[in-house]
Order: C-alpha cells, then sequence, then structure tokens
C-alpha cells in the first residue's frame, strides 16, 4: 500500500515538473518571438527595409524549426497561423505596402501573446 502512495507522489511530481518545463518553454519562445519582431518592427519604421527584410527572412526560418517543437505541445492551428503571419509580414516589405505589415506584425504578437497566456494555470485555461 505505501508504495502505490510514494509511486502516485513520484508520478505527480514527474507531472508537475513536465508542465512546469512546457510553460517555460512556450513562454520563453514566445517571447523570443514577439521581441524579434518587435526589432523588425523598429527597422522598418527607420525604413531600414533591407535590414528588416533580412531580419524577418531569419524570423521565418526560426520559427520554422521552433514551430515543430512548439507544434507538439499547442494547437496545430494558432502555430501555423503565426507562420503565416511570419511569411505574410517578408511579403509585405518587399511589395514595400508598410501599412499592411504592420498589421500582420500586430496579428503575429497578438497571437504569440495568446499562446503564450493560454499556458498559464489559470481556471479559464483548465475550463
Amino acid at each position: 500500500m505505501m508504495k502505490r502512495i510514494i509511486f502516485a507522489f513520484l508520478f505527480f511530481l514527474i507531472v508537475i515538473a513536465a508542465a512546469a518545463a512546457e510553460l517555460g518553454y512556450v513562454t520563453a519562445n514566445a517571447d523570443l518571438y514577439i521581441s524579434k519582431i518587435e526589432l523588425t518592427d523598429k527597422q522598418v519604421y527607420k525604413n531600414n527595409f533591407e535590414d528588416a527584410l533580412n531580419m524577418c527572412d531569419n524570423l521565418e526560418n526560426s520559427w520554422r524549426d521552433s514551430s515543430k517543437k512548439i507544434d507538439v505541445m499547442l494547437n496545430h492551428d494558432c502555430i501555423d497561423s503565426i507562420g503565416e503571419s511570419i511569411n505574410r509580414m517578408t511579403s509585405y516589405i518587399q511589395n514595400g505596402s508598410i501599412d499592411m505589415y504592420f498589421a500582420e506584425s500586430s496579428k503575429a504578437k497578438k497571437e504569440l501573446a495568446s499562446i503564450k497566456e493560454s499556458e498559464y494555470p489559470f481556471i479559464e485555461n483548465i475550463l
């Protein structure tokens, strides 16, 4: 009987540790990509389109790699939507559609903030 209680408690600790690790990973990545998008936004504001385009290309490649890991933990549609937004941001810089770029940038940052908030252990996220 005591072995079952110890086993259950250890299993509970493992689950809590895994949830905390997942929360930390998703939160850190969301913050990282939001900051990268904001740095790209600053380059676009400065009309430094060549640097902004390079940053957006790097962001797109980096997201493609990270999204494979994040996709295991989160909703696939949301992850795809962020990738599509980043892709559109690149296209809008190439086409000179600055207003559309900023609209897509804002959308991507909101989606990243949303996946970050969806991982916190709040009642509305559990129910």
